[in-house]
């Protein structure tokens, strides 16, 4: 769904349907559970209404207390105060298991809906971590991080939650309007008018204005977390440029609008209540007034009223948070849409093939292959046809837009041909994880998280895994050592985020570690130094070609200085090889 495009208002049944979808056979059992307290807890509490009616009644006339026992199979005279007492107890302990089963039902509800919260999310992010990696090309980060995020938050505390809230609260309703059809049916007949106005009021009038609601808030915040990582981000150069109130002004105006949307709807969430108050109090005056018409004593009264008030009294509060959450999930559905066709969208195929028997003794071949991104209708690359021996150096030259890059992400396994092959030794297919796990990357942007040296060498490997040998070897390789050694915490330095307090140059040579932590076959260099100094550049040039003996080695580079001491240089001009030149 674009961002700024509303469409039409969908049915709660419809997006169940696709709430449905996304729960596994194991969580459409545990919603059976969910169904399973609902109905307990509404039962009681019809058994707790009609209870109380009868326990009015024998309070006013304690001599009618002795035909109930009478029925319940009970024989001989208690006297009045004794009915009385008993009849305490009862409602007393019935009204204790009720509220215990109740409190279970919220218990398990929440920790059963918080578990699949918690289980989706993973779900959904090893559904991105599978997608291919041409899915990210073409999408703001802000998307998957709302989507995960905020729009999963959504579904479930604003929608799952709140659906399951109302499936019990409207079954307690629909229970005691049994008791009061029991009481008096014409009472009844009213209130099914009332509400049956009321239902309609809410799902043709405020229902559609909380979707639309739900898709403006959706659209901000997306907007305002994109303002945020963009000032974050990009705070160096928005300093220097002076851009501090442009940035600020662009996050002030969508936060304004999502803060806008939220006082709307906070402030119509609390109509229902008064609605419901007046209403209630309304049909207790009009039941008064129909009790009276029809002749009935004021002694008959007390059993009728005590029964209404009770329900009453439990109903008012449940009827509101019923049109509140309903209200809530309605805002939520855009949420839930999104988070669906995201699911659906990136969960098409596997991308990387699992090949247990992988091999790398002989060489990567390029055949025919021909590649076009998504986005565009031009080849990035055509006809390429290229055989690369193992233990060589192959340099890739080109200007910008040639194809270097785009024919080292195929290489790399991370884009699919759109025709050809590309095979090591003849048969393994480069878009698997095992071909993968013989690849050391090192790019010319790297990325380094706020972590230590160390973890940012080792690079998903938890603290307590890390390999030190490997660490340590890594680091002489890349001659880290005289930088590491000056450092007072040495690897355990922290590098700030995105390696802020580092060098150009030792960002890169920590790239180079990190590549080499895993003593790869292969080492690809996609223009490691084109960002440095030429002195830099040098020097980093000298490490490389140290670490690069006895590896197969792709660099790309612009300048053919820099490929001098390759075996081979391959050179691109507009996706196509243009020629092979052989130094060594």
């Amino acid at each position: 769904m674009a961002f700024g495009t509303f469409v039409s208002n969908p049915s709660v049944f419809s997006v169940l349907q696709k709430i449905r979808s996304l729960f596994t056979a194991n969580e459409k059992l545990k919603w059976i559970g969910i169904f399973a307290f609902a109905f307990c807890t509404s039962l009681l509490e019809m058994i707790t209404a009609l209870v109380i009616v009868v326990f009015a009644q024998i309070i006013n006339q304690p001599e009618t207390g002795q035909r109930y026992l009478q029925k319940l199979g009970f024989s001989g005279q208690v006297s009045p105060s004794r009915v009385v007492f008993m009849m305490a107890i009862a409602c007393g302990l019935i009204y204790l298991v009720k509220n215990i089963i109740a409190g279970i039902e919220v218990v398990y509800q929440n920790f059963t809906i918080q578990k699949m919260h918690y289980q989706f999310k993973n779900k959904l992010l090893h559904r991105y971590a599978a997608a291919d990696y041409e899915f990210y090309l073409t999408r703001n980060s802000a998307l998957g991080l709302n989507v995960i995020g905020m729009d999963a938050e959504q579904m479930f505390s604003h929608g799952i939650i709140y659906m399951a809230s109302i499936l019990s609260e409207s079954a307690v309703f629909l229970f005691l309007v049994g008791v009061i059809i029991y009481m008096n049916p014409s009472l009844a007949l009213a209130v099914f008018c009332i509400g049956g106005l009321l239902s309609l009021i809410i799902t043709k009038v405020l229902l559609p204005h909380f979707y639309r609601f739900g898709q403006r808030f959706q659209e901000s915040a997306l907007h305002s977390n994109q303002a945020l990582l963009q000032f974050f981000h990009g705070f160096k150069e928005i300093v220097l440029l002076g851009k501090r109130e442009a940035f600020i002004d662009a996050y002030r105006f969508h936060s304004r609008k999502k803060a806008r949307v939220q006082a709307i709807q906070k402030a119509v969430d609390s109509l229902p209540r008064m609605v419901i108050e007046v209403l209630f109090v309304g049909l207790f005056v009009a039941t008064i007034a129909v009790l009276c018409l029809e002749n009935e004593s004021p002694t008959q009264m007390i059993g009728i009223l005590g029964g209404y008030l009770y329900v009453g009294f439990r109903l008012m509060p449940g009827l509101n948070r019923v049109i509140n959450h309903l209200n809530a999930f309605k805002a939520a559905i855009p949420s839930i849409e999104r988070i669906y066709d995201e699911y659906h969208s990136i969960g098409g195929c596997e991308n990387y093939a699992d090949i247990p028997d992988f091999t790398f003794n002989e060489s990567i071949t390029f055949n025919d292959v021909d590649f076009t991104y998504n986005s565009s209708e031009k080849n990035a690359l055509s006809a390429i046809n290229l055989t690369i021996q193992k233990g060589q150096c192959i340099g890739i030259v080109g200007e910008t837009g040639s194809g270097k890059s785009t024919m080292v992400d195929l290489l790399l396994g991370l884009l699919k041909p759109k025709a050809g092959t590309i095979l090591v030794d003849g048969q393994y297919p480069v878009c698997s994880y095992q071909w993968h796990r013989h690849i050391g990357y090192v790019p010319q942007s790297i990325y380094l998280t706020d972590d230590t040296i160390a973890a940012n060498i080792a690079f998903g490997v938890p603290a307590d895994s890390i390999d030190e040998t490997q660490l340590q070897a890594a680091i002489d390789a890349a001659q880290l050592r005289k930088f590491v050694d000056q450092l007072p915490m040495g690897t355990q330095t922290m590098t700030g985020e995105r390696g802020v307090r580092l060098s150009g140059g030792e960002r890169q040579r920590i790239a180079i570690a990190r590549a080499l932590y895993r003593n790869p076959d292969v080492l690809v260099f996609d223009e490691a130094t084109s960002a440095l100094d030429n002195e830099t550049e040098a020097r980093l040039m000298e490490t490389i070609h140290a670490v690069s003996q006895n590896r197969t080695v792709i660099m790309i580079a612009h300048r053919l200085t820099t490929l001098k001491d390759c075996d081979r240089i391959v050179k691109m001009n507009g996706g196509v090889l243009k020629e092979v030149e052989q130094l060594g």
